[in-house]
């Protein structure tokens, strides 16, 4: 299935008097591996494996460089309300939620070592995000009626707090597991220690956050509302930088990813439009389309790695892209 073709978007783009900013993306990979519809998709942090999920709970991870499985998983051993999945290439670790437990599975030895009863003071509430630590030694768990979840594997204990007032929908680990960056449908963005929950800074948006996107390095995060509200602001403290700009009423954003050591913005939309922005003018440079079989398609995940881009449809289309600032 792998193509040799290559495609090539230019765009030159002025503003003012600002430096030209010129770019060129390059298709260097393509591979279906799905013919199902995919409900869920997640790249390694390395850039080297992908998990997928598809519309039966099938459930299998792929070694992208020789484009096999490591690891599968049938139906009848996955949750039939599966929820939520992470997984921990380094420390061989697959999460799988149903709505109010989480299995943990060993991928290398391809066994499950154990199950994680999560729950809330809102007997109606239902897990609705998971996320895990840098050495997964912390389960981070969001559920629907706002509660945050943390569960710590070494000593075997749990902290919980209702921080959200709405559905918990991003969670990230911050500054060597010290802290958390949650979002939620309440447009609320909240930074809290991981010890014990309590809130750093918050910031609050009109409507519920479709988009979190962090970058430690640059200390840069990327938030999006459902509506029109789109900003750049500082991780540490939560100062704004700048917002996006664009000329449609209304642009709603589904995935992101920063580029060029926070310099820049890669987007995707609820369909398959892939975008690039420069974070500190907010516009954008350039738009290009992951390959599309159906009008329903969507990108589930997207990876930066240096100059690379990595997409995933819920095709199952998995395509390579080459990022250049000429």
């Amino acid at each position: 299935m792998s193509k040799s073709l290559s495609l090539v978007f230019v765009m030159l783009l002025l503003f003012g008097c600002e430096e030209q900013n010129q770019f060129s993306i390059e298709q260097l990979d393509e591979y279906r591996y799905s013919q199902d519809l995919v409900y869920l998709a997640q790249f390694s942090s390395d850039s080297e494996q992908l998990l997928v999920v598809d519309e039966k709970r099938l459930v299998s991870i792929w070694q992208l460089s020789t484009k096999k499985k490591v690891f599968t998983l049938p139906p009848s051993k996955t949750p039939e309300d599966l929820r939520a999945v992470y997984f921990k290439k380094s420390e061989n670790l697959l999460l799988l939620s149903g709505q109010n437990y989480i299995d943990f599975w060993d991928i290398k030895l391809k066994s499950k070592i154990g199950s994680l009863k999560v729950f809330s003071d809102e007997p109606l509430a239902k897990i609705s995000s998971i996320n895990v630590s840098q050495y997964a030694g912390v389960i981070a768990v969001g559920m629907t009626d706002g509660t945050v979840f943390l569960y710590n594997r070494a000593s075997n204990s749990s902290v919980k707090k209702i921080i959200h007032d709405g559905t918990v929908n991003h969670i990230h680990f911050l500054s060597a597991d010290r802290y958390l960056l949650t979002s939620g449908t309440d447009g609320q963005i909240i930074k809290s220690a991981v010890s014990n929950l309590e809130e750093t800074y918050s910031k609050q948006l009109k409507n519920r956050v479709s988009t979190l996107v962090i970058d430690q390095s640059s200390n840069k995060s990327f938030v999006s509302d459902v509506l029109d509200k789109q900003m750049f602001f500082m991780l540490d403290n939560g100062k704004s930088i700048s917002e996006i700009n664009y000329t449609a009423r209304f642009r709603w954003f589904r995935l992101g990813e920063f580029y060029g050591e926070g310099e820049f913005l890669i987007t995707t939309t609820p369909k398959t439009d892939i975008s690039l922005w420069d974070v500190s003018s907010g516009n954008e440079l350039f738009t290009w389309n992951s390959k599309t079989l159906s009008l329903g398609s969507t990108n589930l995940d997207l990876m930066v790695n240096k100059n690379k881009i990595l997409t995933f449809t819920s095709e199952g289309v998995y395509q390579v892209w080459d990022l250049t600032k000429e």
